[in-house]
């Protein structure tokens, strides 16, 4: 009953073990990841915003996007632009929320105006922040880099912070430490569950041979008796057999000697 218990307990804690590890590589391995291609394409192209499969996620720094309609956002907002090329970019009119890259920073606003060339293509835009006074002039169409499709409110913060050497000792290094150990603590257990498996099984094939050779020796021995208990048997019938030879008649009447004359 204890053993089984014992082994019920480890199955448990091998079981808590795994899914420990399962819900930190879920939660920490994209994060992982998301932060690493951001930092990374961020140091190697400063002029297009990093991205993690076309879509860049980026921190809100001003207020200049407060408002009432529904796609605005606030300061420290967390917003999501999906980059376009330059065919998708002629396909932007009034009322999309642009990024443009100013040559120092990313500024994300609302097109108010659409400016088209000769032969019709758009050529420029005039954007403006809705909550600015005034609009932000003339916007080359090679400076728009994406079109914001979505926010989340207080986000930015989060992201802003996840850039930091705190930040990434905190949601990387304790993550990737912590998984690390679970990982060692599970390969030590395991390996111990092994060695006590091994251990048990010797210990029960050492038990088997000594059995087994107990049952050789108890054979042997068996095997003495019954020989000795047949000798005994053979030198105890031997003297029956004189005796019954003495009981017999002896003739003793020589062989040469005729027999006594009979009278007529």
């Amino acid at each position: 009953m204890t053993q089984s218990t014992t082994k019920d307990s480890k199955g448990r804690g091998g079981l808590v073990t795994t899914i420990v590890l399962i819900v930190l590589a879920v939660l920490f391995v994209p994060i992982l990841i998301v932060n690493l291609t951001l930092i990374i394409k961020g140091s190697l192209h400063s002029d297009v915003p990093p991205d993690v499969f076309g879509v860049a996620p980026m921190a809100v720094a001003s207020g200049s996007m407060s408002g009432d309609a529904e796609d605005c956002f606030d300061e420290g907002a967390l917003i999501f632009v999906t980059l376009l090329d330059n065919e998708e970019k002629q396909d932007l009119e009034e009322g999309d929320i642009v990024t443009y890259y100013t040559g120092e920073v990313f500024v994300t606003h609302r097109i108010i105006e659409v400016e088209r060339g000769g032969s019709g293509e758009i050529v420029s835009f005039i954007t403006k922040g809705d909550a600015n006074d005034s609009d932000d002039g003339v916007v080359p169409i090679g400076n728009v880099v994406g079109i914001c499709t979505g926010s989340v409110a207080g986000l930015g913060d989060f992201a802003l912070f996840m850039q930091t050497p705190m930040g990434i000792l905190v949601f990387v290094g304790i993550p990737v430490v912590i998984f690390i150990a679970f990982d060692v603590i599970r390969v030590t257990l395991q390996r111990r569950r092994q060695a006590e498996a091994a251990a048990a099984g010797d210990a029960s094939a050492d038990a088997l041979a000594e059995k087994d050779e107990e049952i050789r020796r108890l054979r042997a021995m068996l095997g003495e008796q019954n020989a000795s208990a047949a000798a005994d048997g053979s030198a105890s019938e031997a003297p029956a057999d004189l005796s019954a030879a003495a009981d017999e008649p002896v003739d003793e009447t020589p062989d040469d000697q005729d027999p006594a004359p009979s009278d007529h």
